[in-house]
């Protein structure tokens, strides 16, 4: 029987807040049918490197201790390289913690072991398939002592569960419970992407700009909407000031900058840009519409 290839996988984990490695440092695990295949722990920069990995599809999740700070994935193969940028959301509005002074509600919350207990529940019921049922739980959680977080978690249910209404007005609940929790915001823009709601997505852009006007991913959905109202220009700068704000070591923007690149008939750049993006992201040099780009940017000229 022949052995699997196997191959190296190198990369660095930072932070969304400025591009800076992480404070402490994280365990990165490679995960396949729910168990960790392959384990390591971050050097002071960041950085990572696994140096025989068989090829395939993994989850990669970066934690800290039992906290699952991050999770993505990525594909490994023998052809190389394979590079993962693993990025640490910012879930408040600032530059200092990731987690923000703890506000007395969240504090009376996390001391209530019933209501953690039941939290807990409904995570597991989403997870596992049952959303209905998890739903039910959040409301419930919710009734006792809302907390923007459960806002957040019910309103993705609901979209799951086709309930667009209700799962707008929670992603509204959590944002006024607390508007420096990013994640709420980051939901609706998704959903206004996907849509093609373009004007709405500048928006709820502008919003959380407002909240935070260092957030990459802000930054990036304000680039998104401007492109899809043929604000080309003003695209470009907001993808240009997203990149900037860790250093050039997130893929997305360059993604955004080599379409941007590629509307404005600009080959060199959109070819820059996309071979940024795909050097700090390999595992997309195999989805079908990045395999069109590169095959229609060989043929661009000049």
């Amino acid at each position: 029987m022949a052995l699997a290839a196997t191959a190296a996988l190198q990369g660095y984990v930072f932070r969304e807040t400025d591009g800076s490695p992480p404070r402490r440092p994280m365990t990165v695990e490679l995960v396949q049918q729910a168990r960790s295949a392959y384990r390591q722990t971050t050097r002071p920069d960041g950085a990572f490197a696994f140096s025989k990995v068989r090829e395939g599809r993994y989850g990669i999740r970066a934690r800290f201790n039992d906290f699952v700070v991050v999770e993505d994935g990525v594909t490994v193969t023998a052809g190389g390289p394979n590079f993962a940028a693993v990025m640490i959301p910012k879930r408040r509005a600032g530059t200092g913690a990731a987690f923000g002074t703890v506000r007395f509600d969240q504090l009376a919350a996390r001391s209530d072991r019933e209501w953690q207990k039941k939290v807990r529940e409904a995570s597991r019921l989403a997870v596992s398939g049952d959303p209905t049922a998890a739903a039910r739980l959040y409301e419930e959680v919710l009734a006792a002592r809302p907390q923007p977080e459960v806002w957040d978690a019910l309103a993705l249910l609901y979209f799951q569960m086709r309930r667009k209404e209700d799962a707008f007005q929670a992603l509204e609940n959590a944002i006024a419970q607390d508007p420096k929790f990013l994640f709420p915001y980051a939901h609706l823009a998704t959903i206004y992407l996907e849509e093609r709601r373009y004007k709405d997505l500048l928006a709820v852009a502008g919003r959380a700009l407002l909240v935070d006007p260092r957030w990459l991913t802000a930054h990036l959905y304000l680039a998104e909407a401007q492109a899809g109202l043929r604000e080309t220009e003003a695209a470009g700068r907001a993808a240009q000031a997203a990149s900037e704000l860790v250093r050039g070591k997130a893929p997305g923007p360059h993604l955004l900058l080599a379409r941007i690149a590629w509307d404005r008939k600009d080959c060199p750049q959109a070819r820059l840009h996309l071979n940024r993006y795909l050097a700090l992201n390999t595992s997309a040099r195999a989805l079908p519409e990045i395999q069109k780009s590169l095959h229609l940017l060989k043929a661009c000229s000049p």
